[in-house]
């Protein structure tokens, strides 16, 4: 089974290499950029929380969050 095991680790590691590469970024940049992602989808899954309790709160900050997050996905594509 250790072979497999190698073979595995291989094939994850030269997917992720493949997907960064195709991301144009380093394995240090796209840390940094999951990591900046996904604290901004937790704010933003917080903030949605609060106007489904409350509407008259953070009317439109859900739906401008996730027009600026796709954005910057897109940004980050073209690199």
């Amino acid at each position: 089974t250790r072979s497999k095991d190698t073979g595995a680790r291989k094939m994850i590691s030269k997917k992720c290499k493949e997907h960064m590469d195709g991301a144009g970024m380093t394995r240090w940049q796209h840390f940094k950029f999951a990591i900046g992602f996904a604290y901004q989808l937790e704010k933003t899954a917080c903030v949605v929380f609060i106007h489904a309790i409350a509407p008259r709160y953070f009317k439109t900050y859900g739906s401008d969050k996730i027009k600026e997050l796709h954005k910057k996905i897109k940004k980050s594509e073209k690199k």
